[in-house]
């Protein structure tokens, strides 16, 4: 069972409940506050492009990356429904071993992204790839689901349905490990009548505060700040998501 393949399609039906404006206004914010004006921006793990076109439509150049060949065609369909001009350049490449040809001023990483990177060493190797293709002085946003949150999510069953597709996530937490597995059963309605079932398996990891702080610091970053699921509030044990931001170091 593989990620974000049979899920693709159903993505966007299935987070609508994601307020995506909320994510796209601190972003602003914090742009409007970085070092140097914010004019490119990469969104890693862009996953369906809803961000990398909102932040189109906002009047910035947006690079997509995604690993998922299925996600970024989805996010191909909606940025050419959208008509963006420029549109959104889309590439299929892992954060670890990201490349681009010119840097950007900023790259935001949105729900979770880097919480599904396998281990200290590919989130080490991914921080690198981003301090490489942000501009020294340049803003590094991104979110991640804390520890203690995997943990209440231990044994949880979710569903989520529309009126073709249903969609079943059991999750188990391997609190010595630091991972959650989130076993996936998709149904989505085919025309002749018939449902269809897809399985996949989605693996994130918790990654401790004082881990990632070393690591920033070591790959590039400093001015870190953490916050709350409010985005301008310190964190607290309750927080369901933690937000960062940071600056790429000045050479």
């Amino acid at each position: 069972m593989s990620a974000y393949t049979g899920l693709a399609a159903a993505y966007d039906a299935l987070t609508q409940d994601v307020d995506y404006a909320a994510w796209l206004d601190w972003y602003r914010r914090c742009f409007a506050a970085a070092d140097g004006p914010v004019e490119t921006v990469l969104d890693l793990a862009c996953g369906t492009g809803t961000l990398t076109c909102l932040l189109a439509q906002a009047g910035y150049r947006v690079i997509g990356a995604d690993a998922s060949p299925d996600m970024l065609t989805q996010a191909m369909d909606k940025a050419l429904s959208l008509a963006l001009d420029p549109p959104p350049l889309l590439i299929c490449q892992p954060m670890e071993s990201l490349e681009l040809s010119d840097p950007v001023d900023a790259c935001v990483c949105s729900l979770d992204g880097l919480n599904y990177l396998d281990g200290p060493p590919a989130l080490e190797a991914a921080l690198r790839a981003v301090s490489a293709a942000v501009r020294p002085g340049g803003v590094f946003l991104f979110d991640l689901i804390p520890e203690e949150e995997f943990a209440r999510r231990d044994g949880a069953v979710y569903v989520d349905e529309e009126e073709d597709t249903l969609c079943l996530w059991r999750a188990d937490y391997d609190g010595a490990e630091r991972q959650m597995t989130y076993g996936l059963d998709l149904f989505t309605l085919q025309p002749d009548g018939r449902w269809l079932r897809e399985q996949e398996e989605h693996v994130e990891r918790a990654w401790p505060e004082k881990l990632l702080r070393a690591l920033l610091a070591e790959c590039g970053f400093d001015e870190v700040r953490v916050f709350g699921a409010d985005r301008t509030s310190p964190p607290s044990e309750a927080d369901e998501r933690l937000f960062f931001q940071c600056r790429r170091r000045a050479d």
